[in-house]
């Protein structure tokens, strides 16, 4: 684990009521009850579970003022917010490429010092299985969902090299709580080390960066050396997750099902 001196000590989780919100705000909770950091906020536009001495507030973030003001007194921001599948452009636009651009702005007017940003594995999903890609792989979207996860990378990337405020893309793979499918075998990250990776992103020296969000995984897409080189050690294995029965299927794509869908008119 890192060093409390240099663990933020006010953060904002976005999509605090999402799945990897919980996870994340959960893990971050314990430290604040811990006397670890000092102020957490909350924000997503559903309810978010209570948690004592937790500042939570239940908004939509697509717009600027809102983005604003969720930034101000922070150190870090956990974007984990935004639509996580494939959809329209009405609904993308707003949640996933608006809401992000808004919040990079409020990030440097409040002087934040670093975004962690959810990307996602579709933003890489158009690669072939036999192809192991690293970090600076360009992006190769699968989507129009992994075309917003690209562009948040690329955002990153601008504001790191323009403003104070430091970038960490996370290309998630598939973060759950089992291993349901064969192409698990090679995406697979737990929570636990979904928590391990978020606290490097919080803690790391770095400008801009992108890391693969997997645990241990032999034979991997994703050479994720650049994670490990800034202090992720997962401790995890998809072996010891294993659920019943395994989704068998095949692709073609490191995307799986996204990359096979047709892109469909709106």
């Amino acid at each position: 684990m890192t060093d409390n001196k240099a663990f933020p000590q006010s953060i904002l989780i976005t999509g605090a009521a999402g799945n990897l919100g919980q996870v994340t705000a959960r893990a971050l909770s314990d430290r604040l009850r811990a006397g670890q950091i000092r102020h957490l906020r909350l924000a997503d536009i559903r309810p978010i579970p209570a948690v004592e001495g937790v500042e939570a507030i239940q908004t939509p973030i697509s717009s600027r003022e809102v983005a604003f003001d969720l930034a101000e007194g922070m150190d870090a921001i956990i974007h984990l917010s935004g639509i996580p599948t494939e959809g329209t452009w009405e609904a993308l636009i707003p949640a996933n490429i608006a809401a992000t651009a808004h919040l990079w702005d409020a990030a440097v007017a409040h002087g934040v010092d670093r975004v962690l940003f959810a990307s996602s594995n579709h933003a890489v999903g158009m690669y072939p299985v036999d192809r192991t890609v690293d970090h600076s792989a360009p992006p190769c979207p699968d989507s129009r969902y992994g075309l917003t996860k690209a562009f948040g990378e690329q955002l990153a990337a601008l504001y790191a090299a323009k403003t104070p405020v430091r970038g960490f893309c996370m290309r998630i793979g598939s973060c759950f709580e089992v291993v349901s499918a064969k192409r698990h075998l090679q995406t697979f990250q737990s929570h636990a080390d979904f928590i391990r990776l978020i606290e490097t992103g919080l803690t790391a020296d770095y400008r801009f960066e992108v890391v693969y969000g997997i645990s241990d995984n032999p034979g991997s897409f994703w050479d994720n050396a650049n994670a490990r080189r800034l202090g992720y050690a997962p401790q995890d294995r998809p072996a010891d997750f294993m659920a019943e029965p395994v989704d068998e299927t095949d692709y073609r794509f490191q995307g799986g099902s996204f990359a096979d869908a047709p892109l469909s008119r709106d």
